[in-house]
């Protein structure tokens, strides 16, 4: 049984406001599209309108308020540390024994199965960024396969991180365990939405045949691309 999760939270200066809204579509586009035995939560502290399809686990708020003056919540950047505490060695008693987590910015085209049925015990999303190893946007791990990116958690750490990597959570997550860990990766099927994927795509109007998942790491969202892209509406929903 896989637990694929999802997070919702509301950042005051955050660019983009996620809604329950987001939340459903996200659970409608991954329930078509994963037949491998899975439940669908999402980690939140709003969880008002969230369809009963998906169970709700309560947001973590050991880490509100960390924060870095190279990464600053003030000018709007995503503050992701919360996620950090799917590490936690405990985890499975939080989120379940296999743990898939997505962001909720994202375009399911295709199959999920083959990304998911896979032995690894830990499985990131490749940072199309030669400053980050990883992204956050996906994680599949076996609970509590690298606790020490939970246990080694310091906030007064950050700016120094900051030096090296780009981000929030992803900026930690690559800093504690480094370039080496196993990674999916357009091969895979899974995309970002960024100058690279234009040039696969024909500029957005078509997605490569092999797509199966698209994220959107920058500030353009699915939602707000479907009028110029019928691909993505016809998708997205």
């Amino acid at each position: 049984m896989i637990n694929v999760i999802t997070w919702l939270w509301r950042q005051s200066k955050g660019r983009t406001r996620y809604t329950a809204e987001h939340v459903n579509v996200w659970a409608a586009m991954v329930g078509r599209n994963l037949s491998l035995p899975h439940k669908l939560y999402c980690v939140t502290n709003i969880p008002d309108g969230i369809t009963e399809e998906v169970g709700i686990i309560d947001l973590p708020t050991v880490f509100n308020g960390v924060q870095s003056k190279a990464w600053p919540a003030q000018a709007g950047k995503p503050q992701c540390y919360c996620r950090i505490d799917m590490f936690r060695p405990d985890a499975a008693e939080i989120y379940g024994e296999r743990i898939v987590s997505m962001d909720l910015d994202c375009v399911v085209t295709g199959r999920l199965d083959p990304l998911f049925d896979r032995g690894n015990d830990f499985i990131m999303l490749k940072s199309e960024s030669p400053r980050r190893p990883y992204n956050g946007s996906m994680v599949m791990m076996d609970a509590g396969a690298r606790a020490r990116v939970y246990k080694k958690f310091r906030a007064s750490r950050m700016e120094e991180v900051n030096k090296v990597f780009v981000g929030s959570d992803q900026a930690w997550i690559s800093y504690a365990l480094g370039w080496c860990e196993d990674v999916w990766t357009d091969q895979d099927g899974v995309y970002q939405w960024t100058h690279g994927f234009m040039k696969h795509s024909k500029n957005g109007k078509k997605p490569p045949d092999d797509m199966r998942l698209l994220f959107f790491p920058v500030p353009q969202k699915p939602w707000q691309l479907m009028d110029k892209y019928k691909w993505i509406r016809e998708f997205y929903k």
